[in-house]
């Protein structure tokens, strides 16, 4: 019974070992699955693997486990079951791996193919002024296959020759070149060359075909050009011959502008100088104008009296065009007492009034009327614009007036105004006469133009002070003794200061200044005294002349009515 169990136990053990081999074959379900790498970046067409793998629960990666790739958007990426993505357009999708009903992802963005080289046909090309042509770029990628879908960035490298825009539209402006024209994609560069030609003349014109001038003025004939398909060129930039055939009577500049010299026809003829076989002709008659009007210039105005002016004269034909120089023109009026005219047209005025001058020439006149008036006062001067004098003295100025035409004037009326009328006065010739010593202000008026002049007057410095040689005075009483202020020729000078001073002024008492003719003392005590006496200047203050001294004497007051002699005067 043992042995039974035990052999139903092998059994059992042999079972289950045989069992435990079966499931060692099949893989474990996936827990997870990761992805690598974790994102993808690729251009058109490029190409990369996925690897995808699977892990237990235990974290150990799954041996020989399926896992199965996918892409979200097939248009963007495909993948193969190995793992192999292939970008396919541009955009973005995902790639997932799975396995057992788990997944990752990875994030593929598609970039745009890049450019490897850039074709330009056609690469070289010559134009006509004015032409357009299309230009085609082709990209194509490193493995020389084109890449479509692609805009290119055109430029040109002198517009100013030929244009392009953005499609590769070429506009052949001006002749010249080459010009390099360039598509670029992804800074990959492609080019073609271009050169521009000018568009051939076939033919020209000349317009009016007949013209009449007057001679002295000028034409200019309008040249017209065309192609050989007869249409219009534009002239701008095209050399043209231009000639005349009699250039006695009309020359013809390079631009074609047409001067008549003489009476008479001129052919005038152009011809393009890059096909001198084309050749158009204008007829150009000279005549000698007939005079229609004469006019005066100025029309209006006014004459200042005595300035002469200069009047002109125009003369036209019936076309209103100007008349040459060279014809005579006669200058008269009929008011002689008021202007006179020569015959070069210089107006004077004579005297006020209206005056009416009047200009002829073969028959034909013109007459215009002016006013004559002053010529306004501009400056009054005055002479001398300073002057120093000493008081009592007289200095003549003098005023120059001076009218807007700058001409010195005599006859208008100055006014003459003196500032400090008790320094010194003006009389209307001006002529200044000084009172005492200070600055006046002279001023001259004329036509409120005003000019001034500055006089200084100076004193008559004193030479010598008259003073009697001896005085006597009372004691306890004032007395004046009498002095006189002279000049080096002896005239009398007042009103000026004096300083005094006394060598005992205990015995005989004087003021420090006097501006009188006397000097008064008081006698304070017996005794003698010298009184000194000097000039002062009145403005500085200084010493002036000579000193002259006085001898005192105080006494006792007298006993009887008796009065003392008075004292006798000393230089």
């Amino acid at each position: 019974m043992l042995g039974a169990r035990r052999l139903g136990a092998a059994l059992l053990v042999a079972a289950l070992g045989t069992t435990t081999a079966c499931l060692d074959l099949k893989p474990p379900a996936a827990c997870t699955v990761s992805v690598a790498p974790a994102s993808l970046t690729l251009p058109v067409n490029g190409a990369a693997t996925i690897v995808g793998t699977a892990f237990n629960c235990d974290g150990n990666s799954i041996r020989n486990k399926r896992v199965n790739f996918s892409s979200s958007n097939s248009a963007v990426v495909t993948v193969t079951t190995e793992g192999n993505v292939i970008a396919v357009g541009v955009g973005t999708a995902t790639v997932s791996a799975t396995a057992d009903g788990k997944s990752a992802s990875v994030p593929v963005t598609v970039t745009p193919e890049q450019a490897a080289t850039v074709t330009v046909t056609p690469n070289t090309l010559t134009l006509r002024r004015t032409n357009t042509r299309q230009l085609a770029a082709v990209a194509r990628n490193s493995q020389n296959v084109i890449i479509t879908g692609r805009t290119f960035r055109w430029s040109s490298s002198n517009s100013s020759i030929v244009s392009v825009d953005q499609n590769g539209s070429l506009t052949a402006i001006a002749a010249g070149g080459p010009v390099v024209i360039t598509a670029e994609s992804d800074q990959t560069v492609g080019s073609a060359s271009i050169l521009v030609t000018e568009i051939p003349i076939g033919a020209c014109s000349l317009t009016p075909t007949n013209s009449k001038v007057t001679v002295g003025q000028s034409a200019q004939p309008v040249l017209a050009l065309r192609d050989t398909a007869n249409n219009p060129l534009p002239t701008l930039g095209r050399a043209i011959s231009w000639t005349s055939d009699n250039e006695t009577v009309a020359v013809v500049s390079n631009s074609g502008f047409v001067t008549t010299r003489r009476a008479g026809r001129a052919t005038i003829t152009a011809s393009p100088i890059e096909n001198p076989q084309i050749r158009c002709t204008a007829t150009v008659e000279a005549v000698d104008p007939r005079i229609d009007k004469v006019i005066i210039s100025p029309r209006v105005g006014s004459l200042r009296l005595g300035v002469p002016r200069s009047f002109g004269v125009l003369l036209l034909d019936s076309a209103n065009v100007q008349i040459p120089t060279g014809r005579i023109v006669t200058w008269s009026t009929n008011t002689p007492t008021v202007v006179q005219v020569s015959q070069v047209g210089i107006v004077t005025g004579l005297t006020l009034g209206t005056a009416r001058i009047i200009a002829s020439s073969e028959g034909v006149s013109d007459t215009v009327t002016l006013s004559v008036t002053r010529v306004p006062v501009a400056t009054i001067a005055v002479t001398p614009l300073q002057a120093t004098v000493t008081e009592g003295q007289t200095v003549q100025l003098r005023a120059t007036v001076t009218d807007s035409a700058g001409v010195d004037v005599t006859d208008r009326p100055v006014e003459w105004i003196t500032s400090d009328p008790s320094r010194a006065t003006v009389n209307s010739n001006g002529l200044v006469t000084t009172i005492s010593a200070g600055t006046v202000v002279i001023s001259a008026t004329a036509e409120n133009r005003a000019s001034q002049a500055s006089i200084i007057i100076q004193q008559i410095p004193v030479d010598s002070i008259i003073v009697p040689a001896t005085f006597s005075i009372t004691r306890g009483s004032t007395l004046p003794f009498a002095i006189e202020l002279r000049d080096a020729a002896g005239n009398i000078l007042r009103n000026r200061i004096v300083d005094v001073r006394s060598s005992r002024p205990d015995v005989a008492n004087v003021p420090s200044t006097t501006s009188t003719a006397q000097v008064a003392v008081t006698g304070l005590q017996l005794g003698t005294a010298t009184i000194t006496l000097q000039a002062l200047n009145s403005v500085t203050g200084q010493a002036q002349g000579k000193v002259s001294t006085v001898t005192v004497t105080v006494t006792a007051p007298p006993t009887g009515p008796t009065a003392p002699p008075p004292a006798a005067l000393k230089r």
